[in-house]
């Protein structure tokens, strides 16, 4: 029993980050195919994890909504994943007016992926970023008030540009060009 209690601040301590995203399986509504994370390796990803009932989570997309809307042509692939299993995602994407897909996993999964451990509580929502390599470079939680609050908008932002590249003026990052 003692082992056991020594392990516990280690398990608290918080997921490993950078580390490969898991390839889940995010099922859709109304018939549609269910959507592979990896269908979108080699953009930057923005995974929200949300209760369709949440405040929190519903400004959440909201954020997350205007910054597919700036950088989806840059490379910017938004996905919100409710793991409530009374919430409609087709409902919830309507009400708030989101153009990126959303749809279902349950609980375990998204306590798999963001590597939350069972005995912790989960504070949604949840937001992971994963690069084009396919890792995930930064996660938020609930409880995260530094990035989700009042600054939510810009954090979203400056996270999705450094990710796409994009400097600060709004240039492309890169090798300076030849004349």
């Amino acid at each position: 029993m003692l082992a056991g209690m020594a392990a516990a601040p280690v398990l608290l301590q918080g997921a490993t980050v950078p580390r490969p995203a898991p390839d889940i399986v995010i099922t859709m509504p109304l018939m549609r195919q269910p959507i592979r994370l990896s269908q979108y390796k080699g953009k930057v990803i923005a995974l929200e994890f949300l209760l369709t009932t949440c405040p929190h989570c519903q400004k959440a997309s909201q954020s997350l909504e205007v910054a597919f809307r700036k950088y989806g042509p840059k490379g910017l692939q938004v996905l919100g994943v409710a793991i409530n299993a009374e919430g409609d995602p087709d409902e919830y994407a309507r009400k708030y007016g989101l153009s990126f897909p959303v749809g279902k996993v349950g609980h375990d999964t998204c306590m798999y992926f963001m590597q939350i451990p069972s005995i912790q509580r989960l504070l949604l929502p949840q937001g992971a970023f994963i690069n084009r390599q396919f890792q995930i470079v930064e996660q938020h939680g609930g409880n995260d008030d530094k990035f989700f609050g009042e600054n939510e908008d810009n954090n979203i932002k400056e996270v999705v540009e450094r990710l796409l590249g994009i400097k600060a003026n709004g240039a492309a990052k890169g090798p300076a060009k030849k004349s």
